[in-house]
C-alpha cells in the first residue's frame, strides 16, 4: 500500500469525524 493512498484514507476518516462532530454539536 502506498503512503499516500493511506494518507488520503486517514485525510477521508477525519473528515468524516469532523461531521459526525459537527453534526452532534447541532443537536445539543
Amino acid at each position: 500500500m502506498k503512503k499516500s493512498a493511506m494518507r488520503a484514507e486517514i485525510i477521508n476518516v477525519v473528515d468524516e469525524i469532523k461531521q459526525a462532530v459537527s453534526l452532534l454539536r447541532r443537536h445539543l
